[in-house]
């Protein structure tokens, strides 16, 4: 896949983004909401193996696999961030997942991302609607969620299990919906 916008590209990953993503993931934020990204090894070659599964999938437009993009820069192609979807184990929905740097936070890149991606999966499916889960202390995440237009339906305090990458015991449950439903 390759999406070109304004200010970022969308696109598969490659072997060239190993050192970014492995440096990404280890960044503060990402571990504190996203630590399963660096459990993959503390090298470039420990993320390679997750790469070129990425690159058998690359011609797949089924929303359901879950499938993660790089965010790059348009001017350069470094890779800056990732945004992905895919079928949410627990609630059996599409999610959409994001992060980015600490660099390039705030500029306005992962709403780009975001934006891009959700309109792409609208176009490809007939989904009616996708979903993000934010743990409820991830509070930038959930201003950049309703700047996308996502809207919070509730806040869940699962039970009997924990979700996967919260720091909280309670997380935001928002949808977006295809325009005209």
């Amino acid at each position: 896949m390759r999406i070109e916008a304004k200010e970022i590209v969308i696109r598969d990953f490659e072997r060239k983004d190993a050192d970014n993503l492995c440096r990404i993931v280890r960044e503060n934020n990402i571990l504190r909401f996203m630590h399963d990204w660096s459990e993959a090894g503390d090298s470039k070659e420990a993320y390679f193996e997750y790469i070129d599964w990425h690159q058998t999938q690359k011609n797949s437009i089924d929303i359901y696999d879950n499938k993660r993009y790089v965010i790059a820069l348009n001017d350069t192609d470094e890779m800056i961030g990732m945004v992905g979807m895919g079928m949410e184990d627990t609630l059996n929905e599409v999610e959409v997942a994001y992060f980015m740097s600490e660099k390039y936070q705030r500029k306005g890149y992962t709403l780009e991302a975001v934006n891009q991606l959700v309109k792409w999966c609208f176009q490809v499916s007939d989904i009616k609607y996708l979903i993000l889960t934010i743990d409820c202390a991830n509070i930038a995440s959930c201003k950049l969620a309703e700047k996308c237009g996502f809207e919070i339906f509730e806040k869940r305090t699962p039970i009997s299990h924990k979700q996967p990458n919260m720091e909280s015991d309670s997380y935001f449950y928002y949808r977006k919906y295809r325009k005209g439903i």
